[in-house]
């Protein structure tokens, strides 16, 4: 189990979809590590594609509305939380820490695209790691990427949409390294700097219904593509394309690579370039923490001191608390608090 664990390590994608595929591919070959796979994911889908239909259709009531106020500063958060967990175990030592400036500094400031921003600090810890040492750094660090979606852009806005979601998911798929909450920054950066399909307050709700959903947190993107498909009148077939692109990724690089467990685990450039990796999804969660808490913080333009407190107290049970509650149930406390503001406002 602990090499299969390595192994995904190692890979794009969500390490728990990526086991599962594994072990079914272990236990019957390659259609059981494509069925255990697809199975793995068939409730995380079916479960946020409802949501997003639910959040859609009755987003703008008022008790939604409160539910979802509640949801945002604990969303942002677990955001912090992950923040913390990942800074702590990645940054040790000068490289790193510079890598996670730089990245923040590359990707807030000069908008630099999160895929060169990410591949930059994985090709520079290698370099500076073997500098001297031998005469070549890595010939290649991620080679070939899997084809383009094989679809033709459509002249009508419904069809190009699905292009767009299938083209930039794919993209996700194939660079999501560091776990889901390091490729959360690659998912803002298309799909509401880019494209535009979704807000930023969008975006933050995604985070809070993931976390309580069944499935890996990069599920959010199924919820993303309802919502960029539901602008043209296809969210179901958005959501459909999201999951269909998001992980494919996952299964060609596990059965495609599962006989070469070992060798492809245990190569020093691999694990290298994972931890300049790793050093600069730091910096770009960060970068992508800015503008999500004003949207959780300051929700009319002007800080909401009680989200502040909201926001800080939930930090404090995720990660300081001695004992830790489940995200699940401080997501739903924050909905709950949200809810209460609604049909007593007089408390708040």
């Amino acid at each position: 189990f602990l090499r299969a664990l390595n192994f995904c390590h190692v890979l794009p994608g969500p390490e728990a979809l990526q086991l599962a595929i594994y072990i079914g591919w272990k236990k019957g070959g390659y259609l059981a590590g494509a069925i255990a796979g697809l199975l793995f994911l068939l409730p995380g889908f079916f479960t946020l594609t409802a949501l997003a239909w639910i959040y859609v259709r009755y987003g703008t009531r008022e008790e939604v509305l409160g539910v979802l106020w509640g949801f945002r500063p604990v969303a942002l958060a677990l955001l912090l939380a992950a923040l913390l967990r990942i800074g702590r175990a990645a940054l040790k030592g000068a490289l790193p820490v510079t890598l996670a400036v730089a990245a923040f500094v590359a990707f807030y400031f000069l908008r630099l695209p999160f895929i060169a921003v990410l591949l930059g600090c994985g090709i520079v810890y290698i370099l500076a790691h073997r500098f001297g040492s031998s005469r070549g750094a890595a010939a290649s660090l991620l080679a070939g990427s899997l084809a383009a979606p094989l679809l033709a852009r459509a002249a009508d806005a419904t069809s190009a949409r699905l292009f767009d979601i299938s083209w930039f998911f794919l993209k996700v798929g194939l660079f999501s390294f560091g776990g889901a909450y390091a490729v959360l920054p690659m998912i803002r950066e298309g799909s509401v700097a880019g494209y535009g399909w979704i807000s930023d307050a969008q975006m933050i709700d995604a985070l809070a219904l993931g976390e309580t959903t069944p499935g890996p947190l990069i599920s959010i993107g199924i919820f993303v593509g309802y919502l960029a498909g539901h602008s043209v009148g296809a969210g179901l077939r958005g959501a459909l394309a999201a999951t269909f692109w998001l992980f494919l990724p996952s299964f060609v690089f596990v059965l495609g690579a599962a006989r070469y467990m070992d060798s492809l685990s245990a190569k020093p450039g691999v694990k290298e370039f994972l931890k300049g990796v790793t050093s600069g999804v730091v910096g770009l969660m960060f970068a992508m923490a800015v503008p999500l808490a004003l949207v959780a913080f300051m929700p009319r333009g002007q800080i909401d001191w009680i989200t502040v407190a909201l926001g800080i107290a939930a930090f404090g049970l995720l990660t300081l608390w001695k004992w830790r509650l489940n995200v699940v149930a401080v997501v739903l406390g924050g909905g709950a608090l949200g809810l209460l503001r609604v049909f007593a406002p007089a408390l708040f």
